[in-house]
């Protein structure tokens, strides 16, 4: 009951927080109180600028003070100058929900939502099998209100989102319930970051000390895998000891790492943010390095020489750097019941498609089994894209990249920012907002 009575008190504060009147600043954050992704990278970008004044919001002490130290203006979300800025801000920038800065008084802002991935999963109210599928579907009036209770973030709709290409702007209304005007054709912060500011990028001879003739990046996306079992539930460590089972299944690390040491090369491998602690145990292995607790790897990508994942949409990102990708999927019946379906598009896609089935199993991008890995990661050729390859990666690129002239940071400084709002929104129904093509510039 009291869980029921928090919850009505925290909506009541929602829509309650729209009649606060709204500044011209923006407050960011991202998943899990961390300094990264799409986010960071806006935000670093108008560090530089100051285009407007930007705000981080985190609910991490330490790194509040050292984006301190950074001359970044940072504070807790939970903080009383942080309740104000999130209360009076007119812009939130978030990578995943508004929970990443505010939830509960973010209504009558404007809200954009910097997704972190183009998806090839299901996402949000696409989902409809697994264990994430309650959180978004409801039977009756009852469970939708209960839903919205219990689930508030992920039931709060944004007003705008970046999409990169034709491809992913059904996805994105759809799976958020916007309206095709709520989406604006762009770049990614975190991908035209780099092209404004080459030389922030980072070297991994500076990081490690250590020259490597190839530096292979493993990135699994994260598994739907439910926290129950039976009619028991599962302790963390049980849940943890079991994820790290299944990688166990995939990999050799001791042979991984003995070969790795023969050719000289490194294996970085990240974890998603809700595994992140299943690497600290590879730390034993020669060439082998954990990179979880990065908070990203944007700055590095232009050294990686090939990315290993099962469906990490990373590997879109990659496209951009024209570096070799290879899909690894082991033990695919079991993982048949933990990876959440994927669109109906990514089974068509070159080099990508054939998620749900064997269909490519002897393909060039992609393994099943540890010892076809390791021999692919022992040819000099896995780490180059011959010509025949080179075509599916440029029609990928077309697919997933349509954005030359649409840069991350111009499109939110004009379409968002600089746009006139207050001729489509009522200020007394803060969430009726969306962009019609005349609101556009």
């Amino acid at each position: 009951m009291m869980k029921l009575i928090t919850s009505i008190l925290r909506k009541i504060i929602y829509y309650c927080s729209g009649f606060s009147p709204r500044m011209n600043k923006a407050v960011l954050g991202s998943y899990k109180d961390q300094f990264s992704d799409n986010a960071k990278y806006l935000c670093l970008h108008w560090q530089q600028t100051r285009f407007i004044r930007a705000i981080w919001i985190s609910g991490d002490a330490q790194l509040i003070q050292e984006l301190k130290k950074q001359g970044i203006e940072t504070y807790h979300r939970r903080s009383l100058r942080g309740l104000y800025h999130c209360l009076t801000a007119k812009y939130y920038f978030y990578n995943t929900y508004i929970g990443d800065i505010n939830q509960y008084v973010a209504r009558g802002a404007i809200k954009t939502n910097l997704w972190h991935g183009s998806p090839l999963k299901k996402i949000e109210f696409d989902i409809e099998s697994g264990p994430l599928a309650h959180i978004y579907h409801a039977q009756g009036p009852l469970g939708r209100l209960r839903n919205s209770l219990k689930f508030h973030q992920q039931h709060i709709t944004p007003d705008i989102m970046l999409s990169p290409s034709p491809v992913i702007d059904p996805l994105f209304s759809s799976a958020f319930r916007i309206t095709p005007q709520q989406v604006i054709r762009s770049g990614n912060p975190r991908s035209d970051y780099y092209k404004r500011y080459p030389n922030h990028k980072k070297s991994l001879k500076s990081i490690f000390n250590v020259h490597y003739n190839q530096v292979i990046l493993y990135v699994p996306t994260c598994h739907d895998v439910a926290q129950t079992q039976g009619n028991k539930s599962l302790t963390l460590s049980q849940s943890q000891m079991d994820r790290m089972c299944h990688y166990d299944k995939g990999f050799d690390w001791s042979k991984l790492s003995q070969q790795l040491q023969k050719n000289n090369q490194l294996f970085l491998i990240r974890f998603h943010p809700n595994e992140a602690h299943l690497g600290k145990r590879l730390g034993q292995y020669p060439n082998i390095i954990d990179i979880s607790s990065w908070q990203d790897v944007y700055s590095i990508l232009h050294e990686v020489d090939l990315l290993i994942t099962d469906q990490s949409s990373l590997f879109i990102d990659m496209l951009l750097h024209r570096v070799p990708i290879l899909f690894y999927r082991f033990n695919q019946k079991e993982e048949s019941t933990q990876l959440r379906e994927t669109y109906d598009y990514a089974e068509c896609l070159p080099l990508v498609g054939g998620f749900s089935t064997e269909c490519n199993a002897s393909s060039k991008s992609a393994v099943h089994t540890f010892p076809a890995l390791l021999k692919r990661l022992n040819k000099e050729e896995s780490f180059y894209i011959d010509s025949e390859t080179e075509k599916e990666y440029r029609l990928l690129q077309q697919i997933y990249w349509q954005t030359e002239d649409s840069d991350a940071f111009t499109t939110i400084e004009n379409e968002i920012i600089g746009a006139d709002f207050s001729l489509c929104r009522s200020a007394l129904q803060p969430r009726s907002f969306s962009i019609g093509k005349s609101d556009q510039l």
